[in-house]
């Protein structure tokens, strides 16, 4: 009966041994060690694209990251090390505080508890001002010619073409007025009417749009000035000793009249006649003196406007002085 008593205890003392390894091999052991965390894969799908003073950079989600980085520099090839750092960045980010018109190449890591993933394939964008409405044309002048007005402006920063705009009202409209488009340097508007007077603006024209209106100037139209038709009528004579007298018949739009006279024993050629010192007048007769009496002067007469000379008569006058 003892000897049954102990076997008993024996086996309650291996019994309470084996549940203590189970409980042991089941994580019962406090002291075992935890598992490792892994950090993310680099990120994939990077994208780039610049703005003002600024570059927009996207990238796809990382399965297990909990946050992003970016380094980027003006210098291909950025590292964790050499690049400006950005943390804590979502996509997409927009770094700010760039220079336009630099290059600039990016990277992004993702993060968690794992640590940092190795850098993401690097891309890179350019800052650049949004575009503006072009300022409106400056230095406007219009004149007038004949049927048309010739109109000019100083060139536009940024301007890729001009519209011109006209009427024969003053405050030309945009909406309203005669438009002509795709214009790119001073511009000669035909077809106008003589005498009447015509308004014009002009506006600048890029890629974003169309300028406010220049400011407004008027030119009318007008016939061009023709130099007068040649004096017909012509007579010379000599009643008087060393003059010679001479008249015409007045020509429209003449304001003077010249008379070329050459003392010749020969008939001169019509050059010779007008290479002589011409006499002047204001009206369709003059009287020359202080000629050789005796002597055979050859005269010619044109008539004089603001746009020039007449043609002369086909031969030159014969007449013999006192």
């Amino acid at each position: 009966m003892k000897r049954k008593t102990q076997l008993m205890g024996w086996l309650a003392v291996v019994s309470l041994a084996v549940l203590m390894l189970v409980f042991t091999g089941c994580g019962g052991d406090s002291t075992s060690t935890p598992s490792v965390t892994a950090a993310p894969a680099k990120p994939t799908g990077i994208t780039a694209s610049g703005g003002d003073s600024q570059v927009a950079v996207s990238w796809s989600a990382v399965a297990d990251a909990t946050s992003y980085n970016i380094y980027y520099g003006a210098t291909a090839g950025v590292t964790t090390t050499t690049g400006t750092k950005v943390a804590s960045a979502t996509s997409p980010q927009a770094v700010t505080g760039l220079t336009n018109g630099i290059p600039y190449y990016f990277v992004v890591t993702a993060v968690n508890a794992g640590g940092e993933s190795i850098v993401s394939s690097e891309k890179s964008a350019t800052p650049a001002a949004a575009p503006q409405l072009p300022a409106k044309p400056a230095g406007i002048a219009v004149s007038g010619g004949d049927s048309q007005v010739t109109v000019s402006w100083s060139a536009v920063t940024d301007a890729t073409s001009y519209n011109i705009y006209y009427g024969t009202t003053a405050d030309v409209s945009t909406a309203s007025d005669t438009q002509i488009v795709g214009v790119t340097s001073s511009h000669v508007i035909t077809g106008l009417t003589n005498g009447t007077a015509y308004y014009v603006v002009v506006t600048a024209v890029n890629a974003v749009g169309e300028s406010v209106v220049s400011s407004e100037k008027s030119a009318t139209p007008a016939a061009t000035p023709q130099p007068p038709a040649s004096p017909n009528g012509r007579n010379v004579s000599s009643t008087v000793a060393g003059q010679l007298s001479a008249t015409w018949n007045a020509v429209t739009g003449a304001v003077s009249y010249n008379i070329y006279y050459l003392q010749a024993n020969t008939v001169p050629a019509k050059a010779e006649v007008l290479a002589s010192l011409p006499a002047t007048s204001t009206t369709a007769s003059t009287d020359i003196t202080g000629l050789t009496s005796g002597a055979t002067y050859y005269v010619l007469i044109t008539a004089v406007n603001a746009a020039g000379e007449s043609g002369t008569q086909t031969n030159a006058q014969a007449v013999t002085i006192l």
